[in-house]
């Protein structure tokens, strides 16, 4: 074998170790979606605390976005991945073992600030250790990775909570993120330096990071193709992450197994659906188009799902497809910011829009739950708030409505690039 072949195939090696801490990130972020009611009944809570208790992952992963960039210039992601899962695996023991609202909430943001580093540390890699040419690619697969970790963190994971409880299930998975913790800081290497990145000092860095974070705050394209971001991930984040699963369950009468298993269709299809729809913008020569028939299925799927009455259960999984097409475009935003910014400011760009696309999840979650307990009738069920199919409904309905939103941008503020670069 060449030098060249061992350098590809350690590099296949090192992206494929880094997305598995991807998965896993998914793969605590729906895990809530499938013992809603436990967690109710464990902390003695409603709907709107529980969205709150969600929103927590939330916060600290967006808010992390920024500094998660500069850290990883400045560090590498050996360092920040290893510390990362480190400090989540430490959020999910203390999950398993909280008995109070506000060690969850402490809990759930110390796993969201972890998670934070696991899709710019693995994009970082690609850059590093792939062509230019295969990134909007291998992007795509690094989102079906995503994809796996949230079909795992569902049905499957259901089937363990109820045979062993949720707290034995929070508890193997932080001993796992330990082990994946140790595993990064042996394996994980950040690549061939650049003569540019041996000749940088650390201010040099520090100053060159603040001059990429005020070019890329003045260019308004970057904020509407955020906000596509954050329209497209709306589905996933606040849906599939935490209300879909108690809403298949009380509008098909499924338990948590059956309705998190049906949530597979909207996972196989986000993660495929990314290599598939980047090939397919590549081979167009267009950005905004795919977005906006992506927007426009969610637009359509989610409010039929909703609103459309009871029909076999076999539909929903259709709508539900159709659902994970229009969150699979989101990798798109990542392209069409490649488009726009220079090479030198691309990771704070990407910083910045998969700050705002997660954000959704952190002001959705809770919103949703606020609207289930403003329309709540007073029902109580094994110790929790029991929530009708009507209340569900109107709640889950600013699915519908961020996607009408989103159609609105896409169409008329985001400026297609026809896959050109535009600086």
């Amino acid at each position: 074998m060449t030098a060249q072949r061992r350098v590809l195939w350690f590099g296949i090696l090192v992206c494929s170790l880094a997305s598995l801490f991807y998965v896993y990130d998914y793969f605590v972020q729906v895990a809530p979606s499938i013992m809603t009611h436990q967690l109710m009944s464990a902390f003695s809570i409603d709907a709107a605390s529980l969205g709150a208790l969600g929103s927590c992952f939330f916060i600290t992963y967006t808010l992390m976005q920024i500094p998660a960039g500069m850290l990883l210039d400045r560090f590498g992601a050996r360092k920040m991945l290893s510390g990362a899962a480190f400090v989540s695996a430490c959020g999910v023991i203390v999950f398993s073992f909280a008995h109070q609202l506000w060690q969850a909430e402490v809990a759930r943001a110390l796993i969201g600030l972890g998670s934070a580093f696991a899709f710019l540390s693995t994009v970082s890699l690609i850059s590093r250790w792939f062509k230019h040419h295969y990134f909007a690619f291998l992007v795509g697969f690094l989102q079906f990775a995503g994809a796996l970790g949230s079909i795992f963190g569902q049905g499957p994971l259901a089937v363990f909570i109820n045979h062993e409880g949720w707290r034995s299930a929070m508890f193997l998975i932080g001993i796992g993120s330990f082990v994946l913790s140790a595993v990064f800081a042996l394996i994980i290497r950040d690549g061939k330096p650049t003569p540019q990145d041996l000749s940088s000092s650390g201010e040099k860095s520090k100053k060159a990071g603040e001059s990429s974070l005020k070019a890329v705050f003045k260019n308004t394209q970057v904020w509407w193709i955020s906000l596509c971001g954050y329209v497209a991930w709306a589905p996933a984040s606040a849906f599939a992450a935490l209300w879909g699963v108690p809403f298949l369950m009380e509008a098909y009468h499924l338990t948590n197994v059956q309705a998190g298993s049906l949530f597979t269709w909207f996972w196989i299809v986000v993660g495929v659906g990314g290599p598939v729809v980047g090939w397919l913008s590549d081979k167009i020569q267009r950005r905004c188009l795919p977005i906006a028939v992506g927007f426009s299925l969610g637009l359509l799927s989610s409010f039929v799902l909703l609103w459309a009455g009871h029909y076999p259960l076999w539909i929903s999984g259709v709508l539900l497809f159709l659902l994970g097409v229009s969150v699979s475009v989101q990798s798109l935003t990542f392209g069409i910011i490649k488009d726009r910014v220079a090479d030198n400011h691309f990771a704070t760009a990407s910083g910045i829009n998969n700050m705002i696309t997660v954000f959704s999840g952190a002001m959705l979650q809770p919103l949703i739950g606020w609207l289930l307990t403003k329309h709540w009738e007073g029902k109580m069920l094994h110790g929790a708030p029991f929530y009708s199919l009507h209340a569900y409904q109107i709640a889950l309905s600013v699915v519908p409505i961020v996607m009408l939103i989103g159609l609105f941008i896409i169409l008329f503020r985001v400026k297609e690039t026809y896959c050109q670069k535009q600086v």
